[in-house]
Formats: C-alpha cells, sequence, structure tokens
C-alpha cells in the first residue's frame, strides 16, 4: 500500500490546488456562494437540491437580545455563515433534564444560554470567519443519525465529502466523528476519514486526524473498509448538480444522510482540503489531469 506513496507526481498540493484549479475554474460568484453558508442554501433551494433546515439567524447584538430561546429545538446546530474549516460550529444533542436553560453536547458538557450568547457574540465579532469579517450566527436542525452508522460513528452525523471537478466526481470519503472530534467529522479535529470507491460506493482505506492510518474503529475490532453507502448514486448525482448551479468548477460538496429525509447538502467548499487523497491512498492529481477538458454536457454523463 505504501508503494503508491513513492510517486508524488500523483499528490496534489495546496499550492498547485489553488493555482492549477481554484483560480482558474472557480468564478468570483461561486467563491462567493461557498464562503457564505447561509447564500449556499438558499442558492441550493432555488435549485431544488435538499439541505438541512434553517431554525433561525442572528445578525446583531439587537437581535441576539431580543432572541427567543424558548424557539429552540432540543437539539441543533450552531454555526457562522463564513465560517471556515469547521470553526466554530457549536451542536447540542439534548436539552438537560429540569433545565430549560441549557442543553447537552457530545462530550456531556452543558451548554447554557449564557454560553450560546457568547458564543454568538464572538460569531458577530468575526471570531470565526475569513479575514475576521463581522459575520452573522444561524441555527440549523441537527440531522437524524442512520441505523447503519450507529457503530462507527460518536454522537455526531457522518458526512460524505465528494471533489468534482469539470462536473465529473473524482473522489469520496467519508468522515466519521469520534470523541475526540467532540462529535464533528472534521478531520483536523480528530474525525475518521474513510476512503470511497466511487464505482461501488464501498469504503476501502482509512486515516484518524491528520493521517493516521487505521483499519477499524478506534477501540473496536470493527473493520473500516466494506461500508456499503446508502444512496450512492443519488449522492454523486447531487454533489454534480451542486457544482454545475454553484459556478465552481472545481469543488468539495459535503453531504449526509438524515435517517428519515436521505441524502442532503451541508455545504459546499471552494478550497476542499487535501487528507481526501490520504484517506484514499490515491491522488487527485492525476485523476484531475485525466478529466481536464472532457466535453460533459449533463448531470447524468457526469
Amino acid at each position: 500500500m505504501f508503494e503508491y506513496w513513492k510517486n508524488s507526481r500523483k499528490l496534489l498540493g495546496m499550492n498547485a490546488r489553488n493555482l492549477d484549479f481554484v483560480r482558474p475554474f472557480n468564478r468570483r460568484r461561486g467563491m462567493k456562494i461557498a464562503d457564505q453558508k447561509l447564500l449556499c442554501k438558499h442558492t441550493l433551494i432555488r435549485a431544488k437540491l435538499p439541505v438541512s433546515a434553517l431554525i433561525g439567524k442572528i445578525r446583531s447584538r439587537e437581535e441576539l437580545e431580543n432572541f427567543d430561546w424558548t424557539a429552540l429545538p432540543a437539539s441543533f446546530a450552531l454555526k457562522p455563515n463564513r465560517g471556515f474549516g469547521g470553526e466554530g460550529i457549536l451542536v447540542v444533542y439534548a436539552r438537560k433534564k429540569n433545565r430549560p436553560d441549557a442543553w447537552i453536547k457530545a462530550n456531556g458538557s452543558l451548554v447554557t444560554i449564557d454560553d450560546l450568547k457568547t458564543h454568538i457574540e464572538n460569531i458577530l465579532d468575526g471570531s470565526f470567519s475569513l479575514s475576521n469579517t463581522p459575520d452573522i450566527a444561524f441555527f440549523e436542525e441537527r440531522l437524524k443519525l442512520l441505523k447503519l452508522f450507529k457503530p462507527y460513528s460518536y454522537k455526531g452525523i457522518p458526512d460524505i465529502r465528494v471533489i468534482v471537478f469539470n462536473r465529473i466526481p473524482v473522489m469520496a470519503m467519508l468522515r466519521l466523528p469520534t470523541r475526540a472530534s467532540d462529535g464533528k467529522a472534521n478531520l483536523q479535529q480528530g474525525a475518521i476519514g474513510v476512503g470511497i470507491d466511487l464505482a461501488t460506493g464501498t469504503t476501502t482505506s482509512a486515516i484518524i486526524g491528520k493521517g493516521q492510518i487505521i483499519e477499524s474503529v478506534p477501540g473496536t475490532r470493527l473493520p473500516l473498509s466494506g461500508i456499503k453507502i446508502p444512496y450512492w448514486k443519488q449522492i454523486l448525482t447531487m454533489a454534480v448538480e451542486a457544482q454545475s448551479i454553484s459556478s465552481l468548477g472545481f469543488l468539495g460538496a459535503d453531504i449526509a444522510i438524515d435517517r428519515d429525509q436521505g441524502p442532503v447538502i451541508l455545504e459546499l467548499n471552494a478550497r476542499p482540503g487535501l487528507s481526501i487523497q490520504l484517506a484514499n491512498f490515491a491522488g487527485l492529481k492525476e485523476r484531475l489531469d485525466r478529466v481536464r477538458g472532457v466535453n460533459i454536457k449533463t448531470t447524468e454523463r457526469g
């Protein structure tokens, strides 16, 4: 398996990603859509693509002071509109019994209304946004865990990252939340990344965090290879459709599978991370070069 890494020409580095794919193929309008989660959600809804439901948003300190906290459900996700790299996302899973002012996080710790206010103030100040730009905080529904993923996922909802270039899916991975990642499907925070065979939708090799190779769920003997992803063709089609309507020629589409709704697009990324190559034991550069210039006229052909 390590024979592959001897050929570094197949790997895509960050500079090459930015100079050869992001800059030439991602238009300014598309970058704006990807960098603003609320605009992205609105764009996807207009294209009749499924997204997680918006519960509410807070654009100013005045709106924060007047916000109706009783309107929040037992579980939800709080996100910064311009957040990047998974920073600033807070997910709660249940209300604390006999505490109407408190919720429970993945690690069991409490989150009170005062905690939420402080976090939202940081979002409004731009603490989690690109260039520290003042931002908007919003609440969205927390999706329901698919039974298939329950043994593999700690608390949170797994998602599938699909890299699309020129309306063709070129690489994908399943991201599984762990205790270390606090229930978030974020590799930089300690989640698991599992490569997916594009032809079959079946998982292959896996890493945890920033690149440690693993074969099973930590603390168990449950293998990470051989998981058959449901709705696979639909997921690929959704990723290609999202690319087609976003003015992004090169993107990463993050898609989760809700127990009741099926596949739902979480967000689009105009500068997708490169750890997906480690999870797949394969290089993006080779695949991207292979499909560059191919004339794809319809989503189905992609």
